[in-house]
């Protein structure tokens, strides 16, 4: 039977404890992780299936995996990659016998796949969907050919330093773009246990939860995201703003599908819990503003509001909190000037 191609140095750094050699979805901790498992087929996959026969040089034996997309290094390309190293994967996986990673035969027709296709861009023409050209890099540039290979090096820089809750979202991150949201969704939990702010790790949880309509766990990471948004620095502001705004979006058609049930913004309860009660705008009640589901633009002052000081690092011409709203009051005024000059 083969096993669930996970790696026991992942459950052992969330755990403490030994898995074993083949770690089981049973090794896996966390309040959704099961949840997820048995719904992963609801969850919009991150890339095309890509299956290919691959042979696990560790055991001799062969398997077929999804290695999602391919990226190829085309620096010096000659009419075929010069190694197999200029391909780099996305697709998460180990040996289904041997459980080992990153040390694969690739096939002739992968091979081959990829050469016709770099040779389509060269002539001017788009290539397949499943494969790009350029280098796949982590957040601190260094670059990997598998998946495995960057969560050894996440794992590692986790080993130093175990309390980081932003490179375990970074883990959740590689886990979930691999496709193996069971192992993204332990990662994202445990870096808000290691720290509730972790703005990032609430976002993709809350999109999960939604997309199994999971509603009202959903909604409460959601509006965590929105409580813990004005502290949090390691995006910049437009893309914390858009991340913010499609979250905001999410939670309005929650709110909509459960008629109320589940909140669209915070509550008093969380926000007293969060320890924001002075930091939370009560401008909230007297904003106006149109909301259109499919205009996540319509979002934005809501967003911006809540990114609190963050949202002064945003160009003020792109700004749309602050933006003055003609009333009718100075209408009235207006109309009255005119009448004076005549």
């Amino acid at each position: 039977m083969a096993n669930a191609q996970i790696n026991p140095l992942f459950i052992k750094m969330l755990t403490g404890e030994d898995a074993g050699e083949f770690p089981t979805i049973s090794s896996l901790p966390g309040d959704y992780v099961n949840t997820i498992f048995k719904n992963k087929k609801q969850l919009a996959p991150i890339h095309d299936e890509n299956q290919h026969m691959l042979t696990c040089k560790s055991c001799g034996r062969k398997g077929r995996y999804d290695v999602g997309t391919l990226t190829v290094n085309m620096e010096g390309f000659k009419g075929k990659p010069d190694s197999q190293k200029d391909i780099q994967m996305t697709g998460y996986f180990r040996c289904k016998h041997c459980n080992d990673a990153g040390n694969w035969e690739l096939p002739n027709t992968l091979l081959l796949s990829v050469t016709a296709q770099a040779l389509l861009l060269l002539g001017g023409s788009e290539p397949h969907r499943n494969i790009t050209f350029g280098k796949n890099q982590l957040f601190d540039g260094t670059s990997h050919q598998y998946p495995t290979d960057a969560e050894e090096h996440l794992l590692q820089i986790l080993n130093e330093n175990p309390d980081d809750a932003y490179i375990w979202n970074r883990l959740g991150n590689l886990y979930q773009k691999g496709n193996r949201p069971e192992l993204a969704v332990c990662a994202f939990e445990h870096s808000i246990r290691l720290d509730p702010k972790q703005v990032e790790s609430h976002y993709t949880l809350g999109d999960m939860l939604a997309q199994i309509e999971e509603l009202p766990n959903a909604g409460y990471h959601f509006r965590q995201m929105l409580l813990h948004a004005r502290d949090y620095k390691k995006l910049p502001a437009e893309k914390l703003r858009e991340m913010i705004a499609i979250g905001l979006r999410a939670l309005f058609l929650i709110y909509d599908h459960t008629e109320g049930k589940v909140s669209f913004l915070p509550t008093l309860e969380e926000i007293e819990a969060s320890g924001q009660q002075e930091t939370q705008s009560r401008n909230i009640v007297d904003m106006e503003m149109d909301i259109f589901p499919d205009d996540i633009e319509t979002f934005y002052p809501l967003a911006e509001m809540f990114m609190g000081p963050r949202s002064k690092e945003i160009p003020l011409r792109e700004r749309t909190f602050n933006v003055p709203k003609v009333t009718n009051a100075s209408v009235k005024r207006k109309k009255k000037k005119r009448k004076r000059r005549k």
